[in-house]
């Protein structure tokens, strides 16, 4: 990743290489300011675009508030390529919290990844549940979860993300999820 994305690495370069919080604070926000306007452009790729929510991933890492890019995580999240849609559920199960609007939109597309037959997108979505795991998310998608719990063709390892997310979300919202109608089945 390192490799094909030499703006990150050369801004994660610029910004180890500052000695003092001022300057490292004056390079952030002249990034921050680059990653705004980059995101008005309408031609921008998708690489681009994961490349600025990395970036914004780091700056979010370091301790700074990051208000950009929210949105552009949530299109990452529904994009096919797997290298896009994980840096979007990173920037969405780490810059969100779990009553922001913004999760409303990305539901369904966790729902799409939950029900694929790619055992790597059903767990990059099972993380995100996990992690932000809103009131919302166990209404709608805890079904979706339990299915690929119980479901023989799952890999073994889904089967253990399920049941660990499943987890999560019952001691969060114990009165959303039906465990006495589950229980019997699993």
């Amino acid at each position: 990743m390192a490799t094909s994305m030499r703006g990150l690495t050369q801004f994660i370069a610029d910004i180890r290489a500052c000695r003092v919080k001022e300057l490292e604070e004056k390079r952030i926000n002249k990034e921050m300011a680059n990653i705004r306007r980059q995101f008005k452009d309408p031609q921008l790729s998708s690489y681009q675009r994961k490349k600025y929510v990395a970036k914004l991933i780091f700056v979010y890492i370091l301790g700074y508030k990051v208000d950009v890019g929210h949105f552009e995580a949530a299109n990452l999240v529904t994009s096919n390529k797997y290298t896009e849609k994980q840096i979007g559920y990173l920037a969405m199960t780490l810059m969100l919290h779990e009553h922001s609007e913004l999760l409303l939109m990305v539901v369904n597309s966790i729902k799409k990844d939950l029900e694929e037959n790619n055992e790597y997108n059903n767990c990059l979505a099972l993380h995100a549940i996990a992690n932000v795991g809103s009131n919302e998310m166990a209404e709608s998608l805890g079904p979706s979860v339990h299915r690929l719990l119980i479901s023989p063709t799952s890999p073994e390892f889904v089967k253990k993300k399920a049941a660990l997310t499943l987890l999560r979300l019952y001691r969060k919202y114990p009165e959303v999820l039906p465990v006495g109608e589950w229980a019997q089945r699993i």
